[in-house]
């Protein structure tokens, strides 16, 4: 439902609540197929708004704080910059939000799924665009119109059950009746017509008109919610979560949409991560299979045992019989009634010199077949190892659990070297730039405060409570929604995860020294106090 015209309306409301008499500071993007929007809000506070173009898990969502773009970043549409919001909204009939400019211009938001876009309008013609820019500049602005808006006609209809019965007998019906209602419900999509067909006790329309208003009524007052059961991704919805799922519910659809988006990008990082590992795993245990199976057709043993037994055979024929070139025929002393045993010999060497070399070869085999049994347990002891790491990947059925699965699966040779330069923290992706460290104990608190921080990364700790040194790396005190998300996690890891509201200090760790009198204890010079939920990551 991200990009659902609901949602979509919904989010935009709340937009306009913030942002209206507020200022566009400025566009940018620094992801591919990512725009960012950066707001001063009526009340002096920055806020952005990262709109997620061609790509079916994201849609929007916000971040307080100002995050300006790096310096290789082109700003976008800059003739528009620090113009006035005069107004948030969205089309009557269509999913496409309206931010209404000072100067004329009307920055829209056009959230078609993967057409999604962001054009710059002025007097009914595109002037920019965002995406394929040169093609549509300078074309019609085409409005979607509608004799009434979706919203109206829509409450016109729950309202009407006569209205409802006439419009259903005026479709077309040859067709299916998901087509029908498609067609007569403004605004709905196959899901939310799927669901109506779900839910209604029958076909009738009276049935029908039943669990049309039942849905309606919950999409004009959503309780936003985040689906997180286990073993799938995050789902974002309008509804109220069924019986059964693992859910958070929000208040505000914008705050389930930065909820969901933050869920959904852990999710694909720990993917892809995960993907990755599997990678490695199966090559790995390609690897040692292959080293396996390359000598289980020669066995060292067998060889030592011939090489020793071909000594003992030459050595009771010295004297009986000379070389013949590279062979010798020996009568088989170990068994009289069977023929002649012909053995290969070194030319230029007696009989006696022949069975000490074939003595020393044995030796040799038998060394060669004790490291075999060796290097062969190893082996399998490594793939029985690397399958029970493969199997627990694929037995992960929450973030948790696999985050768990993929610290512990850290990968040898170069980046075992790198990991061992590194101390091992539990890390939590907070954006795709930026990433929080916690200390697992005291000693690993030590480790991430003095000896992995730089100076101006920022550190978090819950205020009057026991509990991990928390480091956020890839921020800067101007990125608020972030901190306050670090902060809450901070709080998690300590002895007041339990309390309603948790205070969490936030300082850069160039503030924080060694307290040399108190061992473990630290003495912090300048600090911020966040009151904050306690969450889990």
């Amino acid at each position: 439902m991200l990009r659902n015209y609901f949602t979509l309306y919904h989010a935009a409301a709340e937009l306009h609540q913030r942002l209206a008499g507020g200022y566009l500071f400025e566009i940018h993007s620094q992801q591919k197929n990512e725009i960012t929007l950066a707001f001063v809000t009526p009340e002096g506070e920055h806020l952005q708004l990262v709109v997620t173009v061609r790509s079916p898990r994201f849609s929007l969502f916000t971040r307080e704080g100002l995050n300006r773009k790096s310096r290789n970043t082109a700003g976008i549409m800059s003739r528009i910059y620090e113009r006035q919001i005069t107004g948030v909204v969205i089309s009557p009939a269509d999913r496409q939000i309206g931010f209404s400019l000072d100067d004329g211009h009307t920055l829209v938001l056009r959230m078609f799924s993967a057409e999604t876009n962001m054009l710059l309008v002025r007097d009914g013609r595109i002037v920019d665009a965002f995406k394929d820019a040169r093609k549509l500049e300078n074309t019609p602005f085409d409005e979607t119109e509608a004799d009434v808006p979706f919203f109206r006609a829509l409450d016109q209809l729950a309202a009407d059950l006569a209205l409802f019965r006439q419009k259903l007998e005026k479709s077309d019906s040859t067709e299916p009746l998901d087509q029908r209602l498609l067609s007569m419900l403004p605004g709905f999509d196959r899901k939310l017509v799927r669901r109506l067909l779900a839910i209604a006790e029958g076909e009738s329309p009276e049935q029908l008109h039943e669990a049309f208003v039942a849905i309606f009524y919950d999409l004009a007052s959503s309780a936003p919610c985040v689906v997180e059961n286990p073993g799938q991704p995050p789902a974002f919805s309008l509804f109220a979560p069924e019986s059964g799922d693992e859910a958070v519910t929000f208040e505000s659809v914008i705050d389930a949409l930065n909820h969901y988006s933050r869920k959904m990008y852990r999710h694909l990082h720990l993917r892809e991560r995960a993907v990755e590992m599997r990678r490695e795993l199966a090559a790995k245990i390609g690897k040692l299979e292959k080293e396996l199976n390359a000598s289980a057709g020669h066995d060292p043993e067998e060889v030592s045992q011939r090489n020793e037994r071909f000594g003992h055979l030459l050595t009771g024929a010295i004297g009986a019989v000379e070389p013949s070139g590279s062979t010798v025929t020996v009568p088989n002393l170990f068994d009289a009634d069977s023929p002649d045993v012909v053995i290969p010999v070194k030319t230029g060497l007696n009989l006696q010199e022949n069975a000490a070399w074939y003595f020393t070869q044995a030796t040799k085999n038998r060394n060669k077949a004790e490291a075999q049994k060796l290097r062969h347990a190893e082996l399998r002891a490594e793939l029985d190892t690397l399958r029970l790491k493969l199997a627990k990947l694929d037995e992960a059925d929450s973030p948790e659990r696999l985050q768990q699965v993929l610290e512990a699966g850290s990968s040898s040779g170069k980046k075992r070297k790198e990991q061992d330069k590194t101390p091992q923290f539990r890390t939590i992706p907070i954006s795709d730039r930026i990433t929080l460290y916690i200390g697992r104990n005291s000693a690993n608190n030590e480790k991430l405060t003095f000896g992995f921080a730089k100076p101006d990364d920022i550190w978090l700790h819950a205020r009057g409570a026991s509990g991990s040194h928390c480091v956020l790396k890839g921020a800067g005190m101007h990125n608020a929604s972030e901190i306050r998300r670090a902060a809450e996690i901070a709080a998690w890891h300590s002895s007041a995860k339990h309390s309603e509201l948790a205070p969490v200090i936030c300082t850069q760790k160039k503030y924080i020294k060694k307290d040399r009198k108190t061992p473990g204890n630290v003495i912090i010079e300048r600090e911020q106090v966040l009151m904050v939920k306690p969450l889990r990551e």
